[in-house]
This record gives structure tokens, C-alpha cells and sequence, in this order.
């Protein structure tokens, strides 16, 4: 079976409507399925009164042209405002040749990375593509520096990506992409030169093999929890200190919480926890085991909570000590495809503080306080009438 699945005809003006649905991110040509245009959807008010968008959950692309090699194929891009609880589409967003045939594999600061392969080579390129903010007729593209040739299929995976800061806010700037197959390939296209290009690092345990890297402001490091929680690796972002093997530390837990014999089951009926560190505009730390049970494959899910029973946050304490806690304060929390990060609740009123927004393993909110998930509930009624592909979150972005 193909890795597309083509979204319903969409009315819109004498164009055609190339649809991209591959929950590996896909945005390759060769299996899209050219539709016949219809009616375009009304487009909702992209942007809040205030100097800053809302966190914006990016979920849809929609590509309209004659074909992928038409120089002016331009896309839809769908996003879920948690705000407001409904969608919101950028129309006509030019689609840059340089990732016509590329996987979207991770975000960071509101920028795609993007990994483009071949019998030659494997490279990286980072992107504004997807940022609602980025500029709709030339949208930025930088290429990173080839990563070589794998030497095996496992480290052709990418499971996700940080940066060190937003290229436009520095030229040098550092990639950490996360191999599944135990290694994380860091690139730095600016900089001295002895400390540009790319290097692939690998962690030294099994622990890791699922695992998500985030970019700590605060420290200024890359770090990397274990499936399940217990160990942490980090790097410094300068290349003087990257060119290691990772720094390790264990993790001890203190203020475990007293579950009931219904929770150890439910809890026992889930995979193992994949865990997620998350930092505050303050600083603050955070460590997130996320329990989700598996679900069947195939069956529509759209934005159901699907799998997600329960999360389980530790605030960071002295000397790395993580303390249960079930009050984050005015903090929201977003997991899923993208980097971790967190916003003030009360700087944009509608969103649930002391919650967890999610996508991935189900969409919607969790509150931490009376441990319960719920699906969002979208306002327009054509919003998600078909399963999200993408469950990148964008952190708010200067207007």
C-alpha cells in the first residue's frame, strides 16, 4: 500500500491538489495522488490582537499544482489552534524544490528539519517552510552538511531533532538529529571552521533507543532521557566539548505517588513510558513519562486522546533529584512530534494551565491535577475530518 493516503477533493480555483497524509512525514512525489479541485474551506483568522501567534499544532499539508516537478506547486498549511479549539490554514505557501522529495523528521523554534536521501548521500536541510510566520512566497531553506553514507538501516531513521536557537535568530546555530540505531548526528553550518560540519555520536546503551533530544537554554546542552526515565545524556552544544561520548547521569525519583490497585493496572496495561524533558521560560525542568496503551492499526482515530491514559511530571531539583508533582503552576507543556517546550498559560487565555497538551499517542489536553485526558474539541465542523499526519507543535512566534 502506498504511504499516501489522498485527503478528500477540496473545492478551490482551477488548480490541482496534490495531498500528503504519511504519518512518516513524507514529502515525496512518487506516490501522491493528483485529486480534482473543488471549493476551498473558509479560512479562520490566522493570528491573536497580541504581538505573538498562539502555540499552533501543525497537523496537515495540502499541495496544489500539475505536478511536483511544476515550479509553482504551492501548499495549504493546516494547524490547530489550542487557544481557540479550531482550525487555522495558511493559504498559497510557495513549496520549495530543495524539499520536493524530502521526509519532514522533526521541529525546533518553529523550523521543519527535513532529511532528503539517495544512493548517494544523506543530507539535512532546516526550513521556515512550515512556520505560519515565514515568508509565504520565499519561504528560507539552508542546507546542512552531508551526514555520509549509513551503514545501516536503522540510522536512516530520524526520531526527532532540536536546535540551539532559531536561524534567524543566530547564524550559529547547532542540529542535534537522533538516530534511531543508538546515535545523534550534530551539525553546526556556521562557526570555526575546525567545528563545522557534522558528527555522529553514539550512546553507549539499549536505554536509549527510543529516545527524544531537547536543547536546554539554561544549561546549554542537548539532552536525552532514557525510555523510561531513569538515565540522562547531554552533550554541550560547543563543538569543543561535543566531540565526546556523552556525559551520563541516573536519575533518582523522590515524592512517588501512592497509586490504587486500578492505576498499577492501568498503568501496567500500557507500553513502556516514553519520557520527555521539557524546560520553562524560567528555567525550570521538568521530566514527563508519558503511558499510552497501543491501539489498532488502521482504525480512525482523528483527534481521539486514542491510547494516552496518563502522564506522570517530576520537577527537577537539586543535583538533577526528580520530585512528583501533580502542580506545574501556570505552565502548559507541549509533547508530541516536535522539541518539548512550555508557555505561560495566562499569556494566552483559553489555554489550561498546569495541563499537558499532546499529539502523537492521541490529541488533546491532559490535567495534571485530576490526571485526566480529554480530545480536543475543534469549533469548525470540517476541522480534522481526516486523521492529523503531522504532530509538530510551534512554539509562539514574534509577528
Amino acid at each position: 500500500m502506498s504511504p499516501f493516503q489522498a485527503l478528500s477533493p477540496q473545492p478551490c480555483s482551477g488548480k490541482s491538489i496534490l495531498s500528503l497524509s504519511s504519518f512518516c512525514f513524507l514529502l515525496s512525489s512518487s506516490d501522491v495522488m493528483i485529486l480534482f479541485p473543488q471549493k476551498c474551506h473558509h479560512t479562520l483568522r490566522m493570528f491573536s490582537s497580541s504581538t505573538t501567534t498562539n502555540p499552533y499544532l501543525m497537523y496537515r499539508l495540502t499541495h496544489y499544482g500539475s505536478s511536483f516537478d511544476d515550479i509553482n506547486v504551492t501548499s495549504n498549511i493546516h494547524y490547530f489552534d489550542p487557544v481557540k479549539e479550531d482550525e487555522v490554514i495558511v493559504r498559497d505557501k510557495a513549496f520549495p524544490m530543495e524539499l520536493r522529495n524530502t521526509s519532514l523528521v522533526g521541529m525546533s523554534h518553529g523550523w521543519g528539519v527535513f532529511n532528503v536521501e539517495s544512493d548517494e548521500h544523506k543530507a539535512l536541510y532546516v526550513s521556515d517552510y512550515c512556520n505560519p510566520c515565514g515568508s509565504k512566497p520565499n519561504p528560507k531553506v539552508i542546507p546542512l552538511h552531508p551526514m555520509g553514507q549509513p551503514n545501516i538501516t536503522q540510522k536512516r531513521i530520524i526520531t526527532n531533532t532540536a536546535m540551539t536557537c532559531s536561524p534567524d535568530q543566530s547564524k550559529d546555530f547547532v542540529v542535534a538529529a537522533n538516530c534511531l540505531g543508538l546515535e545523534i548526528n550534530f551539525f553546526r553550518p556556521c562557526g570555526k571552521p575546525e567545528y563545522s560540519g557534522s558528527g555522529g555520536f553514539k550512546t553507549q546503551s539499549h536505554y536509549f533507543d527510543q529516545s527524544k533530544v531537547m536543547y536546554s537554554k539554561r544549561d546549554e546542552k542537548f539532552y536525552t532521557p532514557s525510555v523510561g526515565g531513569h538515565f540522562l545524556a547531554f552533550w554541550d552544544s560547543c563543538f569543543e566539548e561535543i566531540m565526546t561520548c556523552p556525559k551520563m547521569k541516573e536519575l533518582r525519583f523522590c515524592n512517588l505517588p501512592e497509586l490504587t490497585q486500578s492505576e498499577w493496572e492501568l498503568l501496567d496495561s500500557c507500553s513502556p513510558p516514553t519520557a520527555h524533558l521539557a524546560e520553562s521560560p524560567s528555567g525550570q525542568r521538568f521530566l514527563i513519562k508519558w503511558y499510552a496503551q497501543n491501539y489498532q492499526p488502521g482504525k480512525i482515530m482523528t483527534f481521539l486522546c486514542r491510547g494516552t491514559k496518563r502522564f506522570m511530571v517530576f520537577r527537577e531539583e537539586e543535583d538533577m533529584n526528580m520530585c512528583y508533582t501533580e502542580d506545574i503552576g501556570d505552565l502548559c507543556i507541549f509533547l508530541g512530534g516536535s522539541e518539548p517546550f512550555s508557555v505561560k498559560a495566562s499569556s494566552f487565555p483559553g489555554l489550561k494551565p498546569n495541563s499537558i497538551y499532546f499529539a502523537g499517542e492521541g490529541f488533546g489536553v491532559y490535567d495534571i491535577a485530576t490526571r485526566k485526558p480529554r480530545s480536543f474539541r475543534p469549533k469548525s465542523p470540517s476541522a480534522f475530518s481526516k486523521t492529523p499526519v503531522f504532530p509538530l507543535w510551534i512554539p509562539p512566534m514574534s509577528l
